[in-house]
């Protein structure tokens, strides 16, 4: 009887996180906290939230949803932020560096608008708003007003680079399909 209650009990987790397999639902709760356990802030997680400096971590974390998934109980050194920045630095580059070999990109007056927005680019003729983070630990996390209100516009593209492969456009229907997102509040 406890094997058929366990089985009724996973596939209903299966159809609550929207997918077909026990892998995909680890892919989704892998790294999330449970339990009330937080997270440590390590390098990688600079890096995916793309915090450069002290100043910006604690100006994170005074955002309490972010906050709670974070245990704040180690300190970052310089050393961990001038490697977020060397990534950031190195994404940015990559990526500008790609669109300019794409033909209906123009990059011809590129301009920085905040440390992971870049403005003045033509996409097909249009201006295009892009959004670029390092996507090194398989993971990002939009967490600066700038990138989310650009990303708010319709001519906004987030594009990531890992260091290793071509950088990439990253769309919403494979953010959709990634987190198991189904349902979007309007």
């Amino acid at each position: 009887m406890k094997i058929l209650e366990k089985a009724e009990e996973v596939t209903s987790l299966l159809k609550e996180y929207n997918v077909n397999s026990i892998s995909e639902l680890r892919k989704i709760l892998k790294g999330m906290p449970t339990n009330g356990h937080k997270v440590e802030i390590t390098q990688e997680v600079l890096v995916s939230l793309g915090v450069t400096s002290i100043e910006e971590l604690e100006e994170a974390l005074k955002d309490r949803d972010l906050a709670s998934m974070f245990n704040h109980v180690s300190k970052p050194n310089a050393a961990m932020f001038l490697y977020v920045q060397g990534l950031i630095s190195r994404a940015k580059n990559n990526i500008l560096d790609h669109l300019k070999t794409l033909p209906n990109y123009d990059c011809t007056e590129i301009e920085e608008l905040a440390t992971t927005v870049i403005g003045g680019i033509k996409k097909e003729g249009l201006q295009v708003h892009i959004v670029v983070r390092p996507s090194d630990n398989g993971e990002v996390i939009v967490y600066y007003s700038s990138e989310k209100d650009t990303l708010d516009y319709e001519n906004a593209e987030l594009w990531i680079d890992n260091g290793k492969d071509t950088p990439r456009h990253l769309t919403l229907g494979k953010i959709l399909k990634t987190t198991g997102i189904n349902k979007i509040p309007v």
